[in-house]
Parts: structure tokens; sequence; C-alpha cells
């Protein structure tokens, strides 16, 4: 009898010390897995940071270089453009340490879309609610699904703009061309989605051929 009790009871201790390891293993994946995930995700933010701000910078900036070319003195637009070097500058080394946008940041989404009112070449008709800090995960998204819409009313020939954001919403209107947005949503379009739904929001895309481009969201 003392010798079959010694052996269940080496066994059942056995299957408890199997039982452990095995959930160790498998604590051990579920940690690779989370900081696999929180790679991707960083990656990604880092991709999407580098499309929506300093790369759309840059694309402004060219624009803003064909627009100087075909003047008949190029000059006096040169200081403006030297100074959006410099801005383009400044995102990057602020991408390259975690902080960006600055003014962002510091100020808040109303101040940083009144810069960027300021800083894209048409008429920009801009409505901006008093509206209290969020938490920077939301203002970063919806700053740069903002900042995204009006580049791309920029690259497709708007000649005027409107920005409007308040407590809980925001919306970017432009008279251009239009087009189908099921048949280009892709890339910027899918980024500034990504961003809007990865905080908890919906984002509408509302556009035709010939009567402008509306996009609006909801956080």
């Amino acid at each position: 009898m003392r010798v079959a009790f010694a052996l269940v009871a080496a066994a059942a201790g056995f299957l408890l010390v199997r039982r452990r390891y095995e959930e160790l293993l498998r604590e051990i994946e579920e940690s690779r897995m989370r900081i696999a995930r929180a790679a991707d995700l960083e990656r990604s933010r880092i991709e999407r940071d580098l499309h929506d701000g300093a790369q759309q910078r840059l694309i402004g900036l060219r624009i803003r270089l064909s627009i100087a070319e075909e003047l008949d003195d190029p000059k006096p637009a040169l200081p403006e453009l030297g100074a959006e070097v410099e801005r383009a500058l400044e995102e990057l080394r602020q991408l390259a340490h975690g902080v960006y946008p600055s003014l962002l940041s510091d100020r808040g989404l109303g101040d940083a879309l009144k810069a960027l009112a300021t800083e894209l070449p048409l008429p920009v008709h801009l409505a901006v609610a008093d509206i209290p800090r969020k938490p920077p995960e939301v203002e970063t998204a919806v700053y740069f699904a903002c900042r995204e819409a009006a580049q791309n009313a920029l690259k497709h020939g708007a000649t005027e703009l409107h920005i409007t954001l308040s407590e809980q919403s925001f919306e970017v209107r432009d008279d251009g061309p239009g087009f189908v947005p099921a048949e280009h949503f892709d890339g910027g379009l899918r980024n500034m989605r990504d961003r809007i739904e990865a905080v908890g929001g919906q984002l509408a895309i509302d556009s035709a051929p010939g009567r402008g481009t509306r996009v609006r969201g909801v956080v």
C-alpha cells in the first residue's frame, strides 16, 4: 500500500510540475506575442507618422516649388520655402525623439490645426471650437487625419478648403474634382481610417466625381 501510495503521489507531483511547466511555456509564448504586437504597432505608428507628417509636408513643399518656378520672379517666395524646409527638418527631429508634432503636444489640437491652415497654399476656412485637451493618441489621430485630407485636396487641385473641429467630431471639405471612394480606398485614405478607428472613432469619406470631397470623423 505504501509503495502504491508513493507511486500515486509521485505521479501527481509529476503532473503538477508538468502542468506548471506548460503554464510557464504558455506565459512565455503570450509574452513573446505581446512584444511582437507592440513592435508591429510601433513600426506602424512610425510609418504612419512619416507618411502623414514629414512626407506630406515635403509633398506640399514640392508643390510650392513648382508654383514658384512659374513666377516671373521667384525670389520673394524663397524665404517661405526655406522656412518650410526648416519645419520639415524639425518634424523629422521630433519624430526621431518620439515627440511629434511639438505644437500639438504643447498647445493642443486647435492651435495645431490653425498652424496647418496657415501653411497650406490655398484659402482655408477654419472653424475650431474651444475644446479641452484630449488624450495624446486622440489628438494625434485627428490631427494627422485632417492633415492627410488637406494634402490630398491640395494634390488633386482643390482651390478652397473648410476645416471644422468640434468637441467630438471633425470635418475637412474641399472643392476638388472628387472621386469614387471605393475605387481609391488605400494608402492615405486607409491610414486616416486606421488612425481614427484605433482610438475608438469612425471615419466617413463622402465624395463623387465633380463635387469635391468631405472627410468626417467622430471620436
